[in-house]
């Protein structure tokens, strides 16, 4: 948050609200009411990071949500699903009804860019129903692990890629998705994602919550 700050930038944070033996449980978010507290109350945005079955299972994806809400004490709005795992309607759809407003698991793991083929937020619209969901889609545009895990490239390469999506967002006014994980946060990879930051500060760029994004296009 300060390192943003200084760019002028506020971002999306997404807890896990995963119960005991739930897969991947690794923190009860409750213990975590001091530090979501003090994300909201400066300005920054918390949203849910649905478990692995909460994509496909919209019992498990309200519980979540009610358990982060208890916690941070208002609605959660955002939604980005473990591992990117996804549905296509379905899982639209268990978002929508569940309250949240947008969502931005829909990207690649695999390879950054545009999953839908544009950098442009989108309302999905369901072929079989014949009908729009009532819900906005921000696009994910980068992962920090594609560019080195999945695309294996070196911090060179890596940077010309995220360069060029950015350059052709810009050209398109639209919108790009970066994210970032806690664990990238230090040293090489933090001092990438600064560089990021700097680059779009230069460009003039609106570097918002996808919260924001929403409000600014639907509320």
């Amino acid at each position: 948050m300060a390192l943003e700050e200084e760019y002028g930038a506020r971002s999306s944070f997404y807890f896990l609200a995963l119960a005991p033996g739930d897969q991947d449980y690794s923190y009860d978010v409750r213990d975590l009411e001091e530090e979501i507290g003090a994300i909201a109350d400066a300005g920054w945005e918390v949203g849910l990071h649905g478990g692995h079955r909460a994509y496909c299972d919209p019992e498990a994806l309200a519980t979540e949500k009610r358990r982060l809400e208890a916690v941070l004490g208002r609605p959660v709005v955002g939604y980005r699903n473990h591992f990117l795992r996804f549905r296509v309607p379905e899982t639209w759809e268990h978002l929508s009804r569940a309250g949240f407003r947008y969502d931005t698991t829909f990207g690649y793991a695999d390879c950054a860019g545009f999953r839908n083929g544009m950098c442009h937020p989108f309302k999905p619209y369901d072929l079989k129903a014949g009908r729009e969901i009532d819900i906005l889609e921000i696009p994910l545009t980068i992962m920090d692990g594609t560019l080195d895990q999945y695309m294996r490239l070196d911090a060179k390469k890596a940077w010309e890629v995220t360069r060029r999506l950015i350059d052709a967002t810009e050209r398109c006014h639209g919108v790009i998705t970066i994210l970032w994980h806690n664990t990238y946060m230090e040293g090489e990879r933090l001092k990438f994602y600064e560089k990021i930051l700097r680059y779009c500060e230069e460009k003039g760029a609106w570097m918002a919550s996808g919260e924001e994004i929403w409000e600014s296009l639907v509320k």
